[in-house]
């Protein structure tokens, strides 16, 4: 199961645009270059899931603790709407939702990267499971305080399971990057970078 995400160190180099992000869903710490900047992040195992297999929560707890999204993602071409909860929300997690990384910035951070993860898989909480069937320059769609983000895909890569994911990405544009397990792999997981095109009141 996945567990939350915890920040081990960042750091930033302020001579190159290009930085790596390490997370641990888990991925690779060897594809570092000279001038890149690293963000380590630690996640637990991003696994499939097939129904039946996903942990309970008493039903009394689930009326207590009420669902408030604060924002949407939505990819059209995989028919993808589902809710974004904080990060302090009891719904941030991929157990039950599709997460924000704690290391994660919100859409409206200028030159930020908003992370998200989420299981492949069959169950009703495997909202990355089609993932795989994008490709550059497919759209997502953050809907948050008012506004509309439209992302474009940029780069999409996979990482063998060793501890920690390699996130790439240009520190002067406004990103977001997806992660989830790689189709009929065991031992990889694919990570898809995305670039802001637009910012529209919405």
């Amino acid at each position: 199961m996945f567990d939350e995400i915890e920040l081990e160190k960042y750091r930033e180099n302020n001579k190159n645009n290009d930085t790596k992000t390490e997370v641990e869903t888990p991925i690779d710490n060897n594809q570092e270059s000279q001038d890149s900047t690293i963000d380590d992040v630690e996640v637990d195992d991003v696994n499939d899931i097939e129904d039946g297999t996903t942990s309970t929560v008493k039903q009394t707890d689930k009326k207590k603790i009420e669902k408030e999204y604060i924002g949407y993602l939505e990819i059209k071409k995989i028919n993808l709407r589902q809710g974004l909860v904080s990060k302090k929300s009891y719904y941030n997690n991929v157990n039950r939702n599709i997460q924000i990384l704690t290391t994660s910035d919100y859409p409206d951070k200028e030159k930020g990267n908003v992370i998200l993860a989420a299981h492949s898989g069959t169950s009703s909480i495997s909202y990355f499971k089609n993932l795989y069937k994008l490709s550059a320059g497919d759209e997502a769609k953050i809907f948050y305080k008012n506004y509309v983000y439209t992302y474009k895909i940029v780069n999409i890569y996979n990482v063998p399971k060793t501890g920690s994911i390699v996130i790439n990405r240009d520190v002067s544009k406004q990103c977001l990057t997806l992660i989830t397990c790689t189709k009929n792999s065991k031992n990889e997981q694919t990570v898809y970078i995305l670039e802001l095109v637009s910012k529209e009141a919405g």
